[in-house]
Protein backbone atom coordinates (compact mmCIF):
# COMPACT_ATOMS: atom_id res chain seq x y z
CA UNK A 1 0.00 0.00 0.00
CA UNK A 2 1.55 3.46 -1.19
CA UNK A 3 0.93 6.22 1.67
CA UNK A 4 -0.59 4.82 4.04
CA UNK A 5 0.36 7.73 5.99
CA UNK A 6 -1.51 10.23 3.91
CA UNK A 7 0.31 12.34 0.81
CA UNK A 8 2.21 14.54 3.08
CA UNK A 9 3.31 11.68 5.81
CA UNK A 10 6.83 9.21 5.25
CA UNK A 11 7.94 6.84 8.02
CA UNK A 12 11.08 7.15 9.27
CA UNK A 13 12.25 3.97 12.07
CA UNK A 14 12.83 5.20 15.72
CA UNK A 15 14.00 3.23 18.38
CA UNK A 16 11.25 2.62 21.17
CA UNK A 17 13.81 0.66 23.80
CA UNK A 18 11.76 -2.24 23.44
CA UNK A 19 12.22 -5.82 21.71
CA UNK A 20 15.55 -8.28 22.43
CA UNK A 21 17.51 -7.65 25.19
CA UNK A 22 20.50 -5.03 24.87
CA UNK A 23 18.52 -4.52 20.73
CA UNK A 24 16.55 -0.96 20.73
CA UNK A 25 13.56 -1.89 18.60
CA UNK A 26 12.95 -0.25 15.78
CA UNK A 27 9.25 1.33 15.51
CA UNK A 28 7.55 3.25 12.78
CA UNK A 29 6.82 6.53 13.59
CA UNK A 30 5.11 9.28 11.44
CA UNK A 31 7.22 12.45 9.92
CA UNK A 32 5.65 14.86 8.07
CA UNK A 33 6.99 16.27 4.91
CA UNK A 34 5.83 19.93 3.27
CA UNK A 35 2.87 19.71 0.88
CA UNK A 36 4.16 20.29 -2.88
CA UNK A 37 0.99 22.58 -3.36
CA UNK A 38 2.78 25.15 -1.13
CA UNK A 39 6.03 25.47 -3.38
CA UNK A 40 5.08 28.07 -5.23
CA UNK A 41 4.39 30.33 -2.02
CA UNK A 42 7.89 29.61 -0.48
CA UNK A 43 9.50 30.81 -3.82
CA UNK A 44 7.76 33.70 -3.68
CA UNK A 45 8.29 34.55 0.20
CA UNK A 46 11.88 33.38 -1.05
CA UNK A 47 12.22 35.95 -3.72
CA UNK A 48 10.44 38.39 -0.94
CA UNK A 49 13.45 38.03 1.40
CA UNK A 50 15.88 38.55 -1.35
CA UNK A 51 14.46 40.92 -3.33
CA UNK A 52 17.44 43.67 -1.86
CA UNK A 53 20.12 41.38 -3.13
CA UNK A 54 18.72 39.29 -6.22
CA UNK A 55 15.47 41.51 -7.71
CA UNK A 56 16.48 45.03 -7.34
CA UNK A 57 20.19 44.86 -8.60
CA UNK A 58 18.56 43.04 -11.79
CA UNK A 59 16.26 45.76 -12.15
CA UNK A 60 18.76 48.36 -11.82
CA UNK A 61 21.28 46.56 -14.36
CA UNK A 62 18.23 46.59 -16.82
CA UNK A 63 18.19 49.97 -16.33
CA UNK A 64 21.59 50.47 -17.22
CA UNK A 65 21.63 48.53 -20.15
CA UNK A 66 19.05 50.34 -21.39
CA UNK A 67 20.58 54.01 -21.20
CA UNK A 68 23.65 52.76 -22.12
CA UNK A 69 25.44 53.34 -25.75
CA UNK A 70 24.94 49.87 -27.22
CA UNK A 71 28.34 48.69 -27.66
CA UNK A 72 28.72 49.09 -23.22
CA UNK A 73 24.96 47.66 -22.72
CA UNK A 74 26.96 44.21 -21.55
CA UNK A 75 29.63 45.37 -19.62
CA UNK A 76 26.82 48.01 -18.04
CA UNK A 77 24.84 45.63 -17.35
CA UNK A 78 27.88 43.44 -15.52
CA UNK A 79 29.23 45.89 -13.48
CA UNK A 80 25.86 47.05 -12.05
CA UNK A 81 24.37 43.84 -11.11
CA UNK A 82 27.98 43.04 -9.29
CA UNK A 83 27.51 46.70 -7.77
CA UNK A 84 24.76 46.57 -6.52
CA UNK A 85 24.45 43.38 -4.94
CA UNK A 86 27.61 44.48 -3.36
CA UNK A 87 25.92 47.59 -1.83
CA UNK A 88 22.74 45.68 -1.03
CA UNK A 89 24.53 43.16 1.01
CA UNK A 90 27.22 45.32 3.20
CA UNK A 91 23.44 47.16 3.45
CA UNK A 92 21.98 43.61 4.60
CA UNK A 93 24.42 44.34 8.11
CA UNK A 94 22.40 46.59 9.74
CA UNK A 95 19.03 45.88 7.79
CA UNK A 96 17.21 44.23 11.28
CA UNK A 97 18.39 47.63 13.23
CA UNK A 98 16.97 50.18 10.36
CA UNK A 99 13.54 48.52 10.39
CA UNK A 100 13.52 49.29 14.12
CA UNK A 101 14.31 52.67 13.98
CA UNK A 102 11.28 55.85 13.24
CA UNK A 103 13.83 57.66 10.72
CA UNK A 104 16.26 55.42 9.12
CA UNK A 105 13.82 53.09 8.19
CA UNK A 106 12.07 55.04 5.91
CA UNK A 107 15.92 55.93 4.01
CA UNK A 108 17.43 52.68 4.50
CA UNK A 109 15.78 51.25 1.00
CA UNK A 110 18.07 54.03 -0.52
CA UNK A 111 21.55 52.68 1.02
CA UNK A 112 22.42 49.89 -0.62
CA UNK A 113 21.42 51.22 -4.26
CA UNK A 114 23.79 54.59 -3.07
CA UNK A 115 26.86 52.41 -2.10
CA UNK A 116 26.28 50.78 -5.44
CA UNK A 117 26.29 53.27 -8.02
CA UNK A 118 28.81 55.14 -6.19
CA UNK A 119 30.91 52.07 -6.48
CA UNK A 120 30.10 52.33 -10.19
CA UNK A 121 30.69 56.17 -10.58
CA UNK A 122 34.14 55.08 -9.18
CA UNK A 123 34.59 52.81 -11.68
CA UNK A 124 33.68 54.97 -14.36
CA UNK A 125 36.03 57.63 -12.95
CA UNK A 126 38.91 55.72 -12.90
CA UNK A 127 38.72 53.46 -16.09
CA UNK A 128 36.07 55.53 -18.40
CA UNK A 129 33.54 52.54 -18.45
CA UNK A 130 30.56 52.41 -18.33
CA UNK A 131 29.88 55.44 -20.08
CA UNK A 132 27.12 56.93 -17.83
CA UNK A 133 25.80 60.17 -16.89
CA UNK A 134 25.03 61.27 -13.90
CA UNK A 135 21.03 60.97 -14.57
CA UNK A 136 21.19 57.68 -15.97
CA UNK A 137 22.94 56.38 -11.92
CA UNK A 138 20.09 58.34 -10.63
CA UNK A 139 17.60 56.28 -12.44
CA UNK A 140 19.10 53.22 -11.61
CA UNK A 141 19.62 53.94 -8.06
CA UNK A 142 15.72 54.84 -8.40
CA UNK A 143 15.09 51.79 -9.88
CA UNK A 144 16.98 49.54 -7.72
CA UNK A 145 15.01 50.55 -4.44
CA UNK A 146 11.54 50.97 -5.84
CA UNK A 147 12.31 47.05 -6.45
CA UNK A 148 13.75 46.24 -3.02
CA UNK A 149 10.85 48.02 -1.49
CA UNK A 150 8.14 44.94 0.23
CA UNK A 151 5.69 43.32 -1.96
CA UNK A 152 3.05 42.94 0.40
CA UNK A 153 0.87 40.46 -1.11
CA UNK A 154 1.71 41.47 -5.09
CA UNK A 155 1.65 38.38 -7.03
CA UNK A 156 0.49 36.55 -4.84
CA UNK A 157 3.38 37.34 -2.00
CA UNK A 158 2.23 37.00 1.27
CA UNK A 159 1.46 40.27 2.99
CA UNK A 160 2.38 42.44 6.18
CA UNK A 161 1.28 39.77 9.41
CA UNK A 162 0.85 36.28 7.61
CA UNK A 163 3.89 34.77 8.98
CA UNK A 164 2.37 32.33 11.88
CA UNK A 165 3.67 31.45 14.99
CA UNK A 166 2.80 28.98 17.70
CA UNK A 167 4.06 29.28 21.24
CA UNK A 168 5.47 26.68 22.96
CA UNK A 169 5.29 27.01 26.88
CA UNK A 170 2.40 28.11 29.30
CA UNK A 171 -0.87 29.96 28.19
CA UNK A 172 -0.02 32.58 30.61
CA UNK A 173 3.22 33.30 28.94
CA UNK A 174 1.10 32.59 25.32
CA UNK A 175 -1.34 35.55 26.57
CA UNK A 176 1.40 37.71 27.56
CA UNK A 177 3.23 37.74 24.30
CA UNK A 178 0.11 37.98 22.18
CA UNK A 179 -0.90 41.46 24.12
CA UNK A 180 2.85 42.50 23.84
CA UNK A 181 2.39 41.50 19.89
CA UNK A 182 -1.08 43.44 20.14
CA UNK A 183 0.54 46.35 21.87
CA UNK A 184 3.75 46.68 20.03
CA UNK A 185 1.74 47.00 16.81
CA UNK A 186 4.30 43.93 15.40
CA UNK A 187 3.15 43.59 11.58
CA UNK A 188 5.77 40.53 11.39
CA UNK A 189 3.87 37.59 12.78
CA UNK A 190 0.10 36.53 14.15
CA UNK A 191 0.10 33.98 16.99
CA UNK A 192 -1.69 31.29 15.77
CA UNK A 193 -1.70 28.78 19.21
CA UNK A 194 0.05 27.69 22.08
CA UNK A 195 1.97 24.35 22.22
CA UNK A 196 1.27 22.90 25.72
CA UNK A 197 4.18 20.63 27.42
CA UNK A 198 2.59 19.24 30.38
CA UNK A 199 -0.84 18.86 31.87
CA UNK A 200 -1.75 23.26 32.37
CA UNK A 201 -4.67 24.53 33.19
CA UNK A 202 -6.75 26.80 30.24
CA UNK A 203 -6.25 30.48 31.31
CA UNK A 204 -8.77 33.15 30.07
CA UNK A 205 -8.01 35.13 27.05
CA UNK A 206 -5.74 32.65 25.90
CA UNK A 207 -4.62 32.18 23.00
CA UNK A 208 -6.27 28.86 20.65
CA UNK A 209 -4.43 25.58 22.05
CA UNK A 210 -2.91 23.70 18.96
CA UNK A 211 -2.37 20.28 21.20
CA UNK A 212 0.72 18.82 22.81
CA UNK A 213 4.61 18.99 22.45
CA UNK A 214 4.63 15.59 20.84
CA UNK A 215 2.08 16.09 18.18
CA UNK A 216 4.70 18.91 17.00
CA UNK A 217 4.75 17.70 13.16
CA UNK A 218 0.89 17.60 12.97
CA UNK A 219 0.48 21.05 14.56
CA UNK A 220 2.99 22.98 12.41
CA UNK A 221 1.53 20.97 8.52
CA UNK A 222 -2.41 21.97 10.16
CA UNK A 223 -2.11 25.29 11.24
CA UNK A 224 0.56 26.48 8.11
CA UNK A 225 3.16 26.94 11.19
CA UNK A 226 6.54 29.52 10.03
CA UNK A 227 8.06 30.07 13.25
CA UNK A 228 8.15 27.94 16.47
CA UNK A 229 8.73 29.79 19.73
CA UNK A 230 10.25 28.73 22.94
CA UNK A 231 9.19 29.97 26.21
CA UNK A 232 11.35 30.57 29.27
CA UNK A 233 9.41 27.48 31.05
CA UNK A 234 9.37 25.22 28.30
CA UNK A 235 11.79 21.65 28.80
CA UNK A 236 14.64 22.55 26.54
CA UNK A 237 16.03 18.93 25.86
CA UNK A 238 12.24 17.72 25.19
CA UNK A 239 11.29 20.85 22.75
CA UNK A 240 15.16 20.31 20.82
CA UNK A 241 14.18 16.03 20.91
CA UNK A 242 11.09 16.87 19.18
CA UNK A 243 11.87 19.16 16.61
CA UNK A 244 14.74 17.43 15.34
CA UNK A 245 12.64 13.87 15.59
CA UNK A 246 9.48 15.29 13.59
CA UNK A 247 10.06 18.61 12.13
CA UNK A 248 13.97 18.69 10.52
CA UNK A 249 12.09 18.19 7.01
CA UNK A 250 10.19 21.07 7.31
CA UNK A 251 10.63 24.89 6.70
CA UNK A 252 9.90 26.05 9.73
CA UNK A 253 12.26 27.31 12.51
CA UNK A 254 12.89 27.54 16.16
CA UNK A 255 13.27 30.38 18.35
CA UNK A 256 13.15 31.50 21.85
CA UNK A 257 11.14 33.97 23.25
CA UNK A 258 14.20 36.25 24.19
CA UNK A 259 15.41 36.11 20.35
CA UNK A 260 11.61 36.98 18.89
CA UNK A 261 11.83 40.11 21.34
CA UNK A 262 15.00 41.17 19.73
CA UNK A 263 13.78 40.45 16.01
CA UNK A 264 10.72 42.24 16.33
CA UNK A 265 11.01 44.57 19.01
CA UNK A 266 14.77 45.23 19.24
CA UNK A 267 15.09 44.77 22.60
CA UNK A 268 15.47 41.89 25.34
CA UNK A 269 12.53 41.13 27.54
CA UNK A 270 15.21 40.77 30.85
CA UNK A 271 12.48 39.80 32.79
CA UNK A 272 12.53 36.24 30.31
CA UNK A 273 16.14 35.69 30.33
CA UNK A 274 18.63 34.18 32.03
CA UNK A 275 22.86 34.21 32.74
CA UNK A 276 23.00 31.22 30.01
CA UNK A 277 21.83 34.81 27.95
CA UNK A 278 24.71 36.32 28.69
CA UNK A 279 26.78 33.37 26.61
CA UNK A 280 26.62 35.48 23.34
CA UNK A 281 28.82 38.28 25.17
CA UNK A 282 31.14 35.60 26.27
CA UNK A 283 33.65 36.02 23.56
CA UNK A 284 36.24 38.84 23.88
CA UNK A 285 35.61 39.55 20.18
CA UNK A 286 32.08 40.24 21.02
CA UNK A 287 32.98 42.39 23.11
CA UNK A 288 35.12 44.71 21.76
CA UNK A 289 33.58 44.49 18.40
CA UNK A 290 36.56 46.85 15.53
CA UNK A 291 37.67 48.73 18.77
CA UNK A 292 40.28 50.71 16.94
CA UNK A 293 38.15 51.30 14.90
CA UNK A 294 35.41 52.29 16.58
CA UNK A 295 37.95 54.46 18.98
CA UNK A 296 39.30 56.28 16.04
CA UNK A 297 35.38 57.37 15.05
CA UNK A 298 34.84 58.74 17.81
CA UNK A 299 37.81 60.65 17.99
CA UNK A 300 37.84 61.69 14.47
CA UNK A 301 33.78 62.23 14.81
CA UNK A 302 33.95 64.63 18.29
CA UNK A 303 37.09 66.76 16.72
CA UNK A 304 35.18 67.60 13.86
CA UNK A 305 32.12 68.20 15.90
CA UNK A 306 33.58 70.78 18.37
CA UNK A 307 35.90 72.41 16.18
CA UNK A 308 32.87 72.84 13.99
CA UNK A 309 30.23 74.35 17.04
CA UNK A 310 32.55 76.09 18.52
CA UNK A 311 31.00 79.44 17.45
CA UNK A 312 27.34 78.09 18.62
CA UNK A 313 28.47 76.72 21.60
CA UNK A 314 29.91 80.26 22.35
CA UNK A 315 26.66 81.80 21.61
CA UNK A 316 25.10 78.89 23.73
CA UNK A 317 27.12 79.57 26.74
CA UNK A 318 26.24 82.96 27.29
CA UNK A 319 23.30 82.87 26.76
CA UNK A 320 22.63 80.16 29.37
CA UNK A 321 24.89 82.61 31.60
CA UNK A 322 22.18 85.13 31.61
CA UNK A 323 20.58 83.40 34.16
CA UNK A 324 23.85 84.12 36.62
CA UNK A 325 25.80 81.04 37.73
CA UNK A 326 28.08 78.64 35.34
CA UNK A 327 27.05 77.63 32.11
CA UNK A 328 28.62 74.18 32.20
CA UNK A 329 27.49 71.45 34.64
CA UNK A 330 29.56 68.78 36.05
CA UNK A 331 28.03 65.86 37.51
CA UNK A 332 29.48 62.43 38.66
CA UNK A 333 28.25 59.45 36.61
CA UNK A 334 29.48 56.07 36.59
CA UNK A 335 31.02 54.82 33.56
CA UNK A 336 32.27 51.69 31.90
CA UNK A 337 33.77 49.07 34.13
CA UNK A 338 31.46 50.57 36.91
CA UNK A 339 33.92 53.78 37.44
CA UNK A 340 33.39 57.22 38.06
CA UNK A 341 33.97 60.16 35.54
CA UNK A 342 32.41 63.79 35.61
CA UNK A 343 30.35 64.69 32.74
CA UNK A 344 30.11 67.93 31.52
CA UNK A 345 26.71 69.23 29.65
CA UNK A 346 25.30 72.96 29.27
CA UNK A 347 22.93 73.47 32.19
CA UNK A 348 19.51 73.33 31.25
CA UNK A 349 17.96 73.64 34.85
CA UNK A 350 17.43 76.66 36.91
CA UNK A 351 20.21 77.25 39.26
CA UNK A 352 17.55 76.48 42.84
CA UNK A 353 16.65 73.41 41.15
CA UNK A 354 19.09 71.48 43.62
CA UNK A 355 22.05 69.18 43.46
CA UNK A 356 19.86 65.88 44.66
CA UNK A 357 19.70 62.93 42.46
CA UNK A 358 16.25 62.97 40.81
CA UNK A 359 14.69 61.79 37.73
CA UNK A 360 14.86 64.08 35.01
CA UNK A 361 11.87 63.89 32.00
CA UNK A 362 11.01 65.67 29.07
CA UNK A 363 8.45 68.34 30.52
CA UNK A 364 10.51 69.06 34.01
CA UNK A 365 9.53 71.84 35.37
CA UNK A 366 13.17 72.56 36.82
CA UNK A 367 13.95 72.97 32.69
CA UNK A 368 14.34 76.81 31.49
CA UNK A 369 13.10 77.98 28.43
CA UNK A 370 16.64 78.12 26.71
CA UNK A 371 17.53 74.70 28.43
CA UNK A 372 14.35 73.48 26.84
CA UNK A 373 15.09 74.41 23.45
CA UNK A 374 18.75 72.67 23.77
CA UNK A 375 17.73 69.56 24.95
CA UNK A 376 15.51 69.26 22.08
CA UNK A 377 18.05 69.47 19.81
CA UNK A 378 20.55 67.84 21.99
CA UNK A 379 22.92 70.83 22.25
CA UNK A 380 23.45 70.55 25.67
CA UNK A 381 25.44 67.37 25.28
CA UNK A 382 27.98 69.30 23.30
CA UNK A 383 30.48 69.60 25.76
CA UNK A 384 30.19 65.87 26.57
CA UNK A 385 31.93 65.73 23.40
CA UNK A 386 35.45 66.19 25.69
CA UNK A 387 34.23 63.62 27.68
CA UNK A 388 34.54 61.83 24.32
CA UNK A 389 37.87 62.78 23.63
CA UNK A 390 39.09 61.88 26.82
CA UNK A 391 38.33 58.73 26.18
CA UNK A 392 35.44 58.45 29.16
CA UNK A 393 33.01 57.99 26.57
CA UNK A 394 31.95 56.92 23.69
CA UNK A 395 29.51 58.73 20.66
CA UNK A 396 27.39 55.55 20.25
CA UNK A 397 26.83 53.71 23.64
CA UNK A 398 24.75 53.14 27.00
CA UNK A 399 23.91 56.57 28.97
CA UNK A 400 25.92 56.71 31.98
CA UNK A 401 23.91 57.20 35.47
CA UNK A 402 24.52 59.17 38.67
CA UNK A 403 26.14 56.63 41.20
CA UNK A 404 22.89 57.12 43.69
CA UNK A 405 20.92 55.56 40.63
CA UNK A 406 23.06 52.86 39.73
CA UNK A 407 22.96 51.62 43.76
CA UNK A 408 19.52 51.19 43.73
CA UNK A 409 19.09 49.91 40.43
CA UNK A 410 21.92 47.00 40.75
CA UNK A 411 19.23 45.85 43.72
CA UNK A 412 16.37 46.11 41.74
CA UNK A 413 17.53 44.98 38.02
CA UNK A 414 19.59 41.67 38.31
CA UNK A 415 21.70 42.30 35.15
CA UNK A 416 21.73 46.33 35.32
CA UNK A 417 25.42 46.05 35.99
CA UNK A 418 26.34 44.36 32.68
CA UNK A 419 25.55 47.27 30.68
CA UNK A 420 29.26 49.05 32.25
CA UNK A 421 30.66 46.54 30.02
CA UNK A 422 30.44 49.18 27.56
CA UNK A 423 31.83 52.37 27.45
CA UNK A 424 29.01 54.54 28.19
CA UNK A 425 27.74 57.05 25.00
CA UNK A 426 26.29 60.32 24.22
CA UNK A 427 23.48 58.85 21.90
CA UNK A 428 22.87 54.73 21.53
CA UNK A 429 20.32 52.33 20.79
CA UNK A 430 18.08 53.37 24.20
CA UNK A 431 18.30 56.81 23.73
CA UNK A 432 17.15 57.14 20.30
CA UNK A 433 14.25 54.65 21.22
CA UNK A 434 12.82 55.34 24.64
CA UNK A 435 13.90 59.38 25.36
CA UNK A 436 14.45 59.50 29.34
CA UNK A 437 14.22 57.11 31.85
CA UNK A 438 12.21 59.46 34.33
CA UNK A 439 11.65 56.28 36.49
CA UNK A 440 13.11 52.76 37.71
CA UNK A 441 10.88 50.84 35.21
CA UNK A 442 11.65 53.32 32.63
CA UNK A 443 15.42 52.27 32.84
CA UNK A 444 14.79 49.04 33.24
CA UNK A 445 12.98 49.89 30.18
CA UNK A 446 16.02 51.05 28.33
CA UNK A 447 17.89 48.39 29.91
CA UNK A 448 15.95 45.89 27.36
CA UNK A 449 17.84 48.23 24.50
CA UNK A 450 21.19 48.01 26.08
CA UNK A 451 21.30 44.74 26.72
CA UNK A 452 20.62 44.63 22.57
CA UNK A 453 23.10 47.08 21.66
CA UNK A 454 25.61 45.26 23.49
CA UNK A 455 24.29 41.86 21.69
CA UNK A 456 24.42 43.51 18.21
CA UNK A 457 26.67 46.25 18.02
CA UNK A 458 28.93 47.12 15.45
CA UNK A 459 30.63 49.79 13.35
CA UNK A 460 27.58 49.37 11.42
CA UNK A 461 25.39 50.05 13.76
CA UNK A 462 26.92 52.41 15.32
CA UNK A 463 26.78 54.39 12.26
CA UNK A 464 22.94 54.06 11.40
CA UNK A 465 22.37 55.25 15.28
CA UNK A 466 24.66 58.28 14.56
CA UNK A 467 23.05 59.12 11.39
CA UNK A 468 19.24 58.63 12.76
CA UNK A 469 20.50 61.02 16.13
CA UNK A 470 20.97 63.66 13.58
CA UNK A 471 17.88 62.82 11.19
CA UNK A 472 16.05 63.71 14.49
CA UNK A 473 17.60 67.68 14.21
CA UNK A 474 15.76 68.32 10.96
CA UNK A 475 12.69 65.84 11.31
CA UNK A 476 9.95 64.88 13.60
CA UNK A 477 10.73 61.86 14.95
CA UNK A 478 7.69 59.42 16.30
CA UNK A 479 6.99 59.04 19.65
CA UNK A 480 9.65 57.43 21.92
CA UNK A 481 8.94 53.79 22.37
CA UNK A 482 6.98 52.00 25.68
CA UNK A 483 7.15 48.61 26.70
CA UNK A 484 4.40 46.41 24.71
CA UNK A 485 3.53 44.45 28.16
CA UNK A 486 5.82 45.37 31.66
CA UNK A 487 5.96 41.80 32.21
CA UNK A 488 8.69 41.17 29.84
CA UNK A 489 10.62 43.45 31.71
CA UNK A 490 9.87 43.48 35.48
CA UNK A 491 9.36 39.73 36.75
CA UNK A 492 7.39 41.24 39.74
CA UNK A 493 5.22 43.01 37.85
CA UNK A 494 3.65 39.75 36.39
Amino acid sequence: MRCPYGPRVSVIAKRSGHGEPGVPALVPRPTVAWSPERSSRRLLRWLDHRRDVVVAPVGGAIVLAVLAPPHDRARAALLGVCALAGGAVLARRVVAQAALLPLMRHAFPLIGPALGVAVLAIVAALTGTPDLEPLDLLACAGASAFLAQPWAGLFGAPAPGTMRAAFIGSPSAATRLAKALGAGGSHQLVLTGWVSCSETPLVPGAPPALGRLGELARIVTDNDIDLLVMGAEAPRLSVFAEVTDSCLALPVRLLELASLFEEVFGHVPTAEINASWFQCLADPQARTPAAPVKRLLDVTGAALVLLLALPLLGVLILLVRRDGGQAIFTQVRIGEGGRPFRLHKLRTMRLEAGASAQWACADDPRITRVGGLMRRTHLDELPQLVNVLRGEMSLVGPRPEQPQFVDRLEQMLPFYQRRHLMRPGITGWAQIRCGYAGSDIGSAWKLCHDLYYAKHRSTAVDLLILCETLATLFFRREPVMHPENVAFVLADER
